[in-house]
């Protein structure tokens, strides 16, 4: 017996080693030695330190320009997105609005057309030569036609689309409440508005911090949007970082921003974590007591508020709705915002469906997104594992190095690659990555790993350890018991997991514009360059045809997650 045992610790060890190796070696050629590089490249460029990159980027007018509409754009944003992601939570799970299905169809739009495909409708239907300007030009000949450009036109777009986060996690927080607590507020003579600030509102403090975070960084990092609706009045910084990478001779300013904003980042989240573990947040508590739709006891405010519910989900479905029917559209017919049906045509489909040329950015980007998530899911079972098994120095450290993406923006990120790969490494062993079709599957994988182990770990996390050791009180063998007793429990969290990294990484456009290879363009880079101003009326027709195969798999997607995760929760409220 004590020379199995030896054996197995023997192997375990040898097997632990192993893992450390792999997992050190791509941490730092991934994750840290890019970063270095980029560092090294910019201040260091002849070998001693050099500071005059930052210089004259800090004394551009431009780039402060951008700097502060970063700034201010991240700060709005992550007003609007709380205003109205709570706005929309409480509508649908919290007070008694009529039309709560079609509401709640509505409010998942976000989560179907999102990225590219939402920009490229806002364009399309608002933009200079989209449909509703080409109808308001007729009405009002004196119009601009870019009217909808510049700094409100990105914050109204990013505001709408940035509501994912409330439906996906601060929702299943104020589903988690236990009603006896509304309950023994209400017999205590609380009512209405206070119940909601005193009682439910502290609940929701943890979860709506930190989707406060997590939109905070995606205004300051704001891309595509900018780029397209911004326009020359508002620029910001990743545009910027885009422009100035082009050119060899301005890669090292690009560098220079992209650092910056990176130090941005990090010193907010080091700040709202400062602020978020001194709050005294109220935890969720654990009694099964579902929550109960309240009554809008005034019929003025109810009538307000349904109306209101009722406009944003026109809204948020508008542009889904737009975008499915343009793709039956002529050019001739979008430009001049004439909404024939008898002209309706499947010609756009069939220019995709009819050659390998029109499918290939399909390919392209379910052939990226399904391998980067198949390999997330499945490195991170095996890491989140041993983090949750073995808590200790060591697995923390890993955990932290693992979360470096979820500090960096993602232009920093891809421009580290680049500029780190762009020659024969020996950490690559001799290979070249950049202009290759393997850099952006790296890409892909790094800024979905912070997200993919916290949601596995979560799941983990959520598991009765009795089972395991009822487990192997009955013989079962380490390697069974996961397969047997641990996989399937948190199947339903991992099918979850990598459906929704797939849908996410579909339209992609920050990393990829940085790491495409000019073969194999991705369905967010083909968007975003029918977007612009020197794109055929072809290829932007063609454009609504790749949104709504975008939109049709994620609908699909959207439906199975939810659809098992609805009959998880039902099977664990009748336990």
């Amino acid at each position: 017996m004590n020379s199995l045992s030896k054996n197995y610790k023997l192997r375990r060890n040898i097997g632990f080693v192993f893992i450390a190796l792999i997992l050190g070696w791509a941490i730092f050629t991934f994750l840290i030695y890019p970063n270095l590089s980029l560092l090294r490249i910019t201040l260091f460029s002849d070998g001693k330190f050099d500071v005059t990159p930052v210089i004259k980027i800090l004394s551009s007018d431009r780039v402060i320009t951008a700097l502060k509409n970063s700034f201010m754009l991240a700060v709005c944003l992550t007003i609007t997105v709380n205003v109205l992601g709570i706005f929309q939570i409480f509508v649908l799970d919290y007070y008694e609005i009529k039309g709560h299905k079609w509401l709640n169809i509505a409010y998942h739009a976000p989560l179907i057309c999102n990225g590219m495909v939402l920009v490229t409708a806002y364009n399309f239907i608002f933009g200079s030569q989209g449909f509703i300007t080409a109808n308001l030009m007729d009405i009002f000949p004196n119009i601009d036609p870019y009217w909808f450009r510049g700094f409100g036109a990105v914050l109204i777009e990013m505001t709408f689309a940035g509501t994912a986060n409330h439906i996906m996690f601060v929702r299943d927080s104020l589903k988690n409440i236990d009603y006896q607590t509304i309950e023994a507020a209400e017999n205590m003579g609380i009512k209405g508005r206070r119940i909601l600030t005193k009682v439910v509102l502290p609940v929701l403090k943890p979860s709506i911090f930190a989707a406060s975070i997590l939109t905070f960084i995606v205004g300051i990092s704001a891309f595509a949007t900018p780029q397209v609706l911004g326009g020359e009045e508002f620029e910001t910084i990743n545009p910027l970082v885009m422009s100035f990478s082009r050119t060899l001779t301005t890669r090292n300013y690009a560098a220079v921003l992209a650092l910056f904003l990176g130090l941005i980042t990090i010193f907010v989240l080091i700040v709202t974590n400062h602020i978020e573990k001194k709050g005294n947040y109220i935890s969720i508590s654990k009694v099964k007591t579902p929550l109960k739709k309240q009554k809008i006891q005034n019929p003025i405010l109810n009538c307000i508020i349904t109306v209101v519910a009722h406009i944003v989900a026109l809204i948020q479905t508008v542009p889904l709705l737009f975008i499915f029917i343009f793709s039956f559209m002529t050019a001739s017919d979008l430009y001049a915002g004439e909404m024939n049906i008898s002209n309706f045509t499947f010609n756009n489909y069939l220019s995709v469906f009819n050659s390998t040329t029109g499918l290939k950015p399909v390919f392209t980007s379910i052939v990226y997104s399904g391998l980067s998530a198949i390999f997330l899911v499945g490195l991170m079972l095996i890491i989140a594992r041993i983090i949750t098994k073995y808590n200790n120095k060591y697995t923390s450290a890993l955990e932290m190095f693992l979360q470096i993406p979820w500090f960096l923006p993602v232009t920093l990120i891809a421009l580290g690659l680049i500029m780190s790969f762009d020659r024969p490494n020996f950490l690559t062993f001799g290979f070249t990555l950049t202009g290759t079709v393997y850099i952006m599957l790296i890409g892909y994988i790094i800024i979905k790993l912070p997200y993919t182990l916290r949601m596995i770990k979560a799941a983990y996390a959520g598991i009765d350890n009795s089972l395991e050791e009822a487990a192997k009180n009955l013989g079962a063998s380490t390697i069974k018991t996961y397969v047997k007793v641990i996989f399937p429990i948190i199947w339903p969290e991992v099918l979850s997991v990598f459906l929704l990294n797939f849908i996410q990484q579909l339209s992609e456009y920050n990393v990829s514009v940085f790491l495409f290879h000019p073969m194999f363009q991705p369905l967010g880079v083909m968007l975003n360059a029918a977007t612009g101003a020197d794109s055929t009326p072809e290829s932007q027709m063609i454009s609504f045809v790749y949104s709504v195969i975008i939109m049709l798999v994620s609908i699909v997607i959207i439906s199975i997650v939810y659809g098992r995760k609805n009959a998880t929760l039902k099977k664990r409220q009748q336990i």
